[in-house]
């Protein structure tokens, strides 16, 4: 039946109904990993409004081109805290909602947004937060020290830029159209003190843009297949975390090297 959740089988190493305690510490990091990979968010096929924006258009090539992963990681838990995040708040701005006026809720939440089309496919997402009076898009990132200085220093790059808009625009494609968008960094350790905010007037053209780069790349792969993966520009954006990245390879049908002179290395 379609929204089931299939039967959980343990691996026979885990299967006792008495052992020692590494055992059991051992089923209980199976269990979180194979949730973690179970998510939804793992699962995702198609591509969304977080990923059009980035900046590798190699990488965007290869998730075209289903191009299996090279790069496996251990399970993603940095994200499992995030999404942890991400749900504390949704209640907490459900509750503001409450307060203040149930019945016209001042915060829309988790809305579903169609943020246009990309070689054919709907670019589709869930906003995090839409606050009708100011009329601001409001998208929230868990992040650790060193990056939330970076941004604090920088801006948010072009990915999580161009997802700000993208978040936008489909906002404006339901009939609202937001005069800011904003990114609300928040400190994976540390206090809330610590947060940083990034805003700036909503544009279409930035999300329009990143709609037609993602559409004269599939274009391309459709036309010469994995052949056109090579011509492809790359870009330095976390390489070490792209999951085409395999260092030295040569056959960039299969895997990239990694764009020249980026860090690819894991940072501490």
């Amino acid at each position: 039946m379609p929204g089931e959740t299939a039967p959980l089988t343990l691996p026979p190493i885990h299967e006792q109904s008495c052992g020692d305690i590494s055992t059991v510490f051992a089923e209980l990091r199976w269990l979180i990993e194979d949730a973690i990979n179970d998510h939804p968010r793992s699962r995702q096929e198609r591509l969304g409004p977080s990923e059009i924006g980035i900046p590798c258009s190699r990488r965007l090539g290869y998730r075209l081109a289903r191009v299996q992963p090279v790069n496996e990681r251990e399970a993603a838990w940095k994200p499992v805290i995030g999404t942890a995040v991400h749900a504390w708040l949704e209640a907490a701005f459900r509750r503001a909602n409450a307060i203040l006026d149930p019945a016209s809720p001042r915060f829309l939440l988790e809305h579903h947004v169609d943020v246009g089309e990309a070689g054919g496919q709907a670019i589709e997402g869930h906003c995090d937060l839409f606050d009708r009076v100011s009329l601001t898009v409001v998208d929230w990132k868990v992040c650790g020290t060193a990056a939330l200085n970076k941004y604090r220093k920088n801006g948010p790059g072009e990915q999580y830029r161009v997802q700000a808009h993208a978040y936008g625009r489909g906002w404006q494609r339901r009939g609202m159209t937001p005069a800011n968008v904003a990114i609300y960094f928040l400190p994976q350790n540390g206090e809330l003190a610590d947060a940083y905010t990034w805003h700036e007037p909503y544009d279409e053209t930035v999300a329009t843009r990143a709609l037609d780069r993602l559409t004269a790349i599939t274009s391309l792969i459709s036309t010469a297949g994995p052949a056109a993966l090579p011509l492809l520009p790359t870009a330095d954006a976390w390489c070490m975390y792209c999951p085409y990245f395999l260092p030295a390879s040569t056959e960039h049908t299969e895997a990239c090297p990694g764009h020249p002179g980026a860090v690819t290395t894991h940072r501490t």
